[in-house]
């Protein structure tokens, strides 16, 4: 079979239909093509006339594979001779380009001839217009990019080349680790129609070192080892303060979103979230029907669902129902006797394909925007190449209340969460379930509304082997005809045929949910309600799961406060232990702890449940100043190591100790738990040290004292609330 080259490789056949020789002959010798030796055959001087058809009879006669590279550089160069890709070249080139370089750019005789003449010319600038093209379509949906927010500026961010680049290059160096090879370029970005002027940066940093095999047309195979390059595009808008920025990692785009804010915009920042946007399609459980809005530039001519896919039984059941946008999805399914219940009893809707026949303004023909939505809060919109349609296509969904826009928490909402939030900090995980969400009387929604969760799928989702074809499990409708007797003749019958696979309990559907924690804006959001309460604010993260808040006034004197997460698992709170002990020079403290673990003193400091100290009657998030110090007064004592040596558990397997003049430290383990006891009841009957005979006797006969207790534990210990006579004992509790 002849191959037609406009349907294997229809950008590159557009470059050898249209494209001038000159330009032609530098696309064919970019450095991206110089290790295809077999194109050396086909290259040409631009003055031959010959030339270019000789060249184009690769199209025919090398296989698809081999022309590969060459027909995606010809699909970048086709996309930004498009109407929108054209506009943005000539911007930045306006802009960033001499007057004579720019001039001779936008004297090409098309837009394939400009686009191809800046891809030869000035690479640098095409990918600037790749980039900048990329960031009109996406930046609001936060999929392929973050926004963060930054003040407003007169002056704009830093110019190419200043100071505040190269300390924001060897700045990222640092944090990244990667090795030399950092550059930045500035570009500016015109305004577009409702969107303001902006600053595009392209960061170029190393990634890690890679390598690949590769095998010639003879046979031979070899290794090539190379640093591939990495590239983050940082776009600050300065009349708005935003900062959108496209890197390869959730973390990259954190990592150099705070660098360029705190460094070279020399501001502070912050992980509140912007333009966080959610797709709620969990109404369409209750009714498939689209109510058309009215609106001012475009008249809505037919609104409907032409794809549902449920889930029914469990989770993994799958049963999707297609039609036209000239058919009424919920006639049909009310038309087939059994469907109707099927629909209404369906666990969750997984996936929705919406058409809708406009009217745009000036226009007489009617046109159809055909987009999806997924459980997983994604979007076909997002790819639709018409900004007019993309726009319509999120109004409308506003409209229908399943797009969800993001907000700042106000008083009374943040006095709603704030439990929940404690909760979740509490774990340090960086995904929630339902059920989780669930068992803690915690609403999903309000969380989501204000961006510190965001959907992610369901449990499950990703154990679903798709590499022989296992893919998600489907269900369909299968209509068939009975044959019905002469008074009540044939009738329409809706059969269910289902393929089993990974399955997940039946029942409420919203505890399989899985969602994403934005932990740092969760962090950011309790530190400055802690703030509000506290003499001196200062607030320094010590470690991942400890916080220096500041301090409170109580009696004349400073105390230091903290706040902790983590303390139920014993690597976290020995960790914590360790931290704060390291600070013994502040004085007793006020551990502020997110969750509910047990214990009323931590490394000779007070501890509580911050949850327990919040005034749930006012409006308003407010920690009680005078319960803080009441507490505080109450276990100051304890904190100091009591009146009197003990040993007070507070759980099943974990106590703590004290020593008078020495604190407090927490002891986990049965065993552990045991020969403290021994040392208790020796010192407050004797005192009577003890050989570690004795101590370990019955217990743990075979080991010694380090092995059971285990380092750091056995170190604070010997450090600070235990003495030995000997070398190796008797011990005996140190006051």
């Amino acid at each position: 079979m002849v191959r037609v080259p406009a349907k294997t490789c229809p950008n590159l056949s557009r470059l050898f239909d249209d494209a001038e020789p000159e330009l032609l002959s530098g696309f064919l010798n970019s450095k991206a093509f110089e290790r295809l030796a077999w194109l050396a055959t086909y290259k040409f001087d631009p003055d031959d006339p010959d030339g270019p058809t000789a060249a184009r009879n690769m199209l025919p006669k090398e296989k698809k594979d081999r022309l590969g590279p060459l027909e995606a550089e010809a699909a970048r160069i086709v996309t930004i001779a498009s109407d929108r890709g054209e506009y943005v070249l000539q911007g930045l080139a306006t802009t960033t380009l001499e007057p004579d370089r720019a001039k001779e750019l936008l004297n090409r005789r098309d837009k394939l001839a400009r686009s191809l003449w800046a891809f030869a010319n000035e690479h640098g600038l095409f990918e600037a217009a790749e980039n900048s093209l990329h960031l009109r379509l996406y930046r609001r949906y936060d999929k392929h990019y973050q926004t963060f927010m930054a003040e407003p500026s007169v002056d704009g961010g830093p110019d190419a080349g200043s100071a505040l680049l190269e300390e924001l290059l060897v700045d990222l160096n640092k944090r990244l680790d990667r090795g030399d090879g950092y550059s930045i370029d500035k570009f500016d970005i015109p305004e577009d129609g409702d969107e303001p002027a902006a600053e595009m940066y392209l960061l170029f940093h190393p990634d890690p070192p890679t390598s690949v095999r590769e095998i010639d047309d003879e046979g031979n195979r070899s290794s090539i080892y190379f640093r591939p390059p990495g590239e983050a595009m940082i776009v600050y808008t300065p009349s708005t303060g935003r900062v959108h920025v496209r890197a390869g990692n959730r973390k990259l785009r954190h990592t150099v979103a705070e660098r360029f804010i705190e460094t070279a915009l020399e501001q502070t920042y912050s992980n509140q979230p912007v333009d966080f946007q959610a797709y709620d399609i969990s109404q369409f459980l209750q009714g498939l029907d689209l109510e058309p809005p009215e609106l001012d530039d475009v008249v809505i001519d037919r609104a409907q669902v032409i794809r549902a896919d449920i889930s029914i039984g469990n989770l993994a059941n799958r049963l999707s129902l297609s039609t036209t946008i000239d058919q009424d999805i919920s006639e049909i399914i009310d038309s087939h006797p059994g469907l109707p219940r099927i629909f209404e009893r369906a666990l969750a809707i997984r996936f929705v394909e919406i058409a809708v026949r406009y009217f745009r303004a000036g226009r007489d023909e009617a046109q159809t925007l055909n987009f999806t939505l997924t459980d997983r809060n994604t979007s076909s919109l997002l790819s639709i190449d018409d900004p007019f349609e993309r726009v319509l296509g999120h109004r409308l969904l506003r409209h229908w209340n399943i797009l969800r826009d993001g907000r700042a928490p106000g008083d009374e909402e943040s006095m709603a969460v704030m439990p929940a939030l404690l909760a979740i900090w509490d774990i340090g995980a960086d995904r929630v379930t339902g059920a989780w969400l669930q068992s803690r009387g915690v609403d999903p929604g309000l969380l989501n509304d204000l961006g510190f969760l965001v959907p992610a799928g369901w449990e499950g989702d990703d154990l679903i082997d798709d590499e022989d074809e296992v893919g998600p499990v489907a269900a369909e409708v299968v209509v068939r005809v009975d044959n019905g007797d002469a008074e009540d003749g044939d009738r329409k019958v809706a059969d269910l045929k289902v393929t089993e696979g990974q399955a997940t309990s039946a029942g409420n559907p919203d505890r399989y949910r899985i969602y994403r924690v934005r932990d740092g804006w969760v962090a950011q959001h309790l530190k400055a309600r802690l703030e509000q309460v506290l003499d001196a604010p200062a607030i320094e993260k010590l470690t991942d799961h400890l916080l220096y808040l500041g301090t409170l006034s109580v009696d004349g004197g400073d105390v230091p406060i903290y706040l902790a997460r983590g303390l139920d698992r014993e690597r976290v709170r020995s960790a914590v232990d360790t931290e704060l002990r390291a600070r013994h020079n502040l004085g007793i403290g006020l551990v502020l702890q997110a969750g509910k673990a047990s214990g009323p003193c931590l490394a000779a400091n007070v501890l509580t449940p911050l949850a327990d100290q919040i005034d749930d009657k006012q409006s308003e998030i407010a920690l009680v100043a005078d319960k803080l110090r009441s507490v505080f007064r109450r276990h100051r004592i304890l904190a100091r190591g009591g009146m009197t040596v003990g040993l007070t558990r507070s759980g099943d397997d974990i106590a703590t100790l004290f020593v008078p003049g020495k604190g407090t430290i927490d002891i986990k383990g049965e065993n552990r738990i045991k020969i403290i006891q021994r040392l208790v009841d020796a010192h407050n009957n004797g005192p009577m040290p003890m050989t570690t005979k004795d101590l370990v006797k019955g217990i743990a006969e075979d080991q010694s004292l380090s092995n059971i207790f285990k380092q750091p534990l056995w170190d604070k210990l010997k450090a600070n609330f235990l003495r030995s006579l000997g070398a190796k004992g008797p011990w005996e509790i140190a006051i």
